[in-house]
């Protein structure tokens, strides 16, 4: 698999990452935080350069669009999406946790197809000054990364696993036992993929971009971009890493007592709820 197949499926993973987040904090914070969600939505976008008026108008448009389409066709897929999470049980198996793996990126494939025209149309409009403070920006975040890399050596990787896991499970209001954590840490081993590759990846994935927005006068342009921001629906894996994860994740659920797995069920009935009261007030 080449270095641009691999970037692909970790900015596939980052988009997920994103979108978990994203249902997490419109559950908790409800009608409030659902409600802004293209405000914050431009707002992150305004962070790559110095755009004009027009420009985020245009941005704050799309992103009007995009709450609209989203509150009336994705927010039941992903309340379902949840209550299949949900209702994992012992029995869950790394099987499972790929066919949800599978929606979520169904869903990620359904706001990618919206938001990519609208981004090639914007991009038509950015200056040279522009493009370079996008690179800029880019090249700071890579920095940062690699800067938090460097900080985080003094832990290895089977600890770095098993602490995002655990916070996790903090989050949906678990308290793994010594007996679950070690297991996590045991079925991290197996990943192979060095730390520092998806960085890399990332890095090369911008500087296409990059150069795609330098040539944005070309005859080609819009295919050229367009094919660029639609590679992130490949979702070939990268190593090995995306199997241990659910693996991982499998294992775990399927290690619930009675008592963790009441109170994961409760957290997710509250998320549940929230989105039920989103659809019911866009309706």
């Amino acid at each position: 698999m080449g270095p641009k197949k691999n970037l692909l499926s970790h900015k596939k993973n980052l988009f997920l990452s994103f979108l978990t987040i994203s249902l997490i904090s419109c559950s908790a914070l409800g009608q409030w935080w659902y409600d802004r969600l293209d405000i914050y939505l431009a707002n992150y976008f305004f962070k790559y350069a110095d755009f004009s008026n027009e420009q985020k108008s245009y941005v704050r448009s799309v992103t009007k669009d995009y709450l609209e389409w989203n509150s009336s066709s994705e927010i039941p897929k992903y309340r379902n999406l949840i209550i299949k999470i949900r209702d994992l049980d012992t029995t869950t198996t790394t099987e499972d946790i790929e066919r949800i793996f599978e929606e979520g990126e169904s869903l990620f494939e359904a706001s990618n197809n919206f938001f990519t025209p609208h981004i090639v149309s914007f991009c038509k409009t950015v200056t040279e000054k522009q493009v370079e403070e996008v690179n800029l920006f880019f090249e700071k975040r890579i920095e940062g990364w690699r800067e938090s890399l460097k900080e985080s050596k003094d832990k290895s990787q089977e600890e770095s696993i098993t602490e995002s896991v655990q916070r996790l499970a903090k989050f949906l209001g678990v308290k793994l036992n010594d007996k679950q954590l070690k297991t996590i840490g045991d079925l991290a081993k197996e990943i192979k993929e060095e730390d520092t590759s998806s960085i890399d990846r990332q890095n090369i994935w911008n500087k296409e971009l990059i150069t795609i927005l330098k040539g944005r006068d070309s005859q080609n342009f819009n295919t050229l971009l367009t094919d660029h921001l639609n590679s992130l629906l490949d979702f070939e894996q990268r190593g090995n890493r995306e199997v241990v994860y659910h693996k991982i994740i499998a294992t775990t659920i399927a290690s619930l007592n009675e008592a963790q797995r009441k109170k994961y069920e409760r957290r997710l009935n509250v998320f549940v709820t929230s989105l039920d009261k989103i659809i019911k007030n866009h309706n």
